[in-house]
């Protein structure tokens, strides 16, 4: 008969606890984690909650700081300043100050002038009769006498008139023939005269490199030397040349003639003036280039080139031996390839250095023509009605 009861649950016993297979599966309890755990406590979530809130204070503050200062900022500088006004005070005119009356003096009588007398005249003893002969003697000689002298006053008076005018100029330190004399000018409702600046806008692009042609357009009108009439319109075209001048190889400016006149109206007008710049200068400047790099990189090159071949002939070229007094000497090979790329570097060096500048002028540049002589527009303006 088995000795295992059924369980009876009243009696507060387990009835797995003689089970050994039972009591090889079971586990402890599990641990509690949360016991050692920290615990905040009322008074830290206040005190965090009072930091955080200040911070938060803080950082509004500042923004509305920064905010204020921009928009005051701004302010000021869209404010326009006002003029500074300017009083202007005239000091007033002294007052005349009275003087006395000045006391009026009497006209003196003027003494009159006494002339002394002049010397009565003496008398002379009547002269002794002479004889007739030498009377007409004496009369003949006065005659020859008188004579000679209206001869030789003749001959003197032509030579004095000369020597009197030139000495007049020397006196003055002036020479007649250089001094000029003043006149109206003709036709001034017509004239443009020598001096006037003509404003244009260059229309093509100038490179000093090859001589060439160029052409402007007129940006002002041109009055005449009154300002009465119109005589070159907005929108004149101006032909001229360029050409580089090759003994100037360190010039900075491109030298153009406007030569022609074109105007919508169709006057052609026929002049040889010089271009300026804005100041006056002779010449049209622009951009400047020397082709340094070019010079450098080409001679640098060959250069390079003329040594890589004196090396290479010296390292692994023959050798020539010569004995002397017992003296052993080794040359290096000389290379005919090296000395000819040498020569090149020399030319190339010479060709760089003579190489003119290239001077650039984009279109589009403001320009000035200098009118160098009048012209005068009063055959063609009662034509075309200018």
């Amino acid at each position: 008969m088995s000795t295992n009861t059924p369980n009876h649950p009243g009696d507060g016993t387990d009835p797995l606890a003689n089970n050994p297979y039972s009591t090889q599966y079971q586990r402890s309890a599990a641990p509690d984690l949360d016991a050692a755990a920290p615990q905040l406590r009322s008074n830290d979530l206040r005190r965090m909650n009072q930091r955080a809130l200040l911070l938060l204070g803080a950082v509004v503050v500042l923004l509305l700081f920064v905010a204020y200062w921009m928009i005051s900022s701004a302010g000021k500088r869209s404010e326009a300043p006002k003029p500074r006004e300017e009083k202007v005070t005239v000091a007033e005119a002294p007052r005349p100050v009275p003087l006395p009356p000045l006391p009026q003096r009497q006209p003196e009588p003027i003494p009159l002038a006494q002339q002394p007398l002049p010397p009565l005249p003496t008398q002379t003893p009547p002269p002794a009769p002479t004889p007739q002969v030498s009377r007409e003697a004496s009369l003949l000689q006065r005659r020859i006498v008188s004579d000679d002298a209206a001869a030789v006053g003749q001959q003197e008076a032509p030579t004095a008139q000369p020597s009197q005018q030139a000495k007049g100029p020397q006196v003055a330190g002036i020479d007649a023939s250089n001094i000029t004399s003043a006149q109206p000018l003709t036709h001034p409702d017509t004239l443009m005269q020598r001096g006037t600046y003509i404003r244009c806008v260059l229309e093509t692009h100038i490179v000093s490199d090859v001589p060439g042609f160029t052409t402007c357009l007129v940006t002002e009108p041109v009055y005449s030397f009154n300002g009465h009439r119109l005589l070159l319109p907005k929108g004149s075209k101006i032909l001229g040349s360029y050409q580089r001048d090759g003994d100037v190889a360190t010039a900075r400016r491109v030298g153009v003639v406007w030569d022609r006149i074109i105007t919508p109206t169709g006057i052609d007008v026929n002049m040889a003036s010089p271009g300026i710049d804005n100041l006056g200068g002779a010449g049209l400047p622009g951009h400047y280039d020397a082709h340094w790099p070019q010079r450098i990189s080409s001679a640098l090159l060959i250069s390079m080139l003329s040594d890589a071949f004196k090396y290479e002939a010296a390292e692994h070229g023959p050798k020539s031996t010569t004995i002397t007094n017992g003296v052993v000497t080794q040359e290096p090979f000389e290379s005919n390839t090296a000395q000819t790329v040498q020569n090149l570097s020399n030319q190339a060096v010479a060709a760089s250095a003579n190489r003119l500048p290239t001077i650039t002028i984009n279109q589009g540049t403001i320009i000035y023509v200098y009118v160098a002589k009048d012209v005068d527009f009063s055959g063609v303006v009662a034509r075309f009605g200018s």
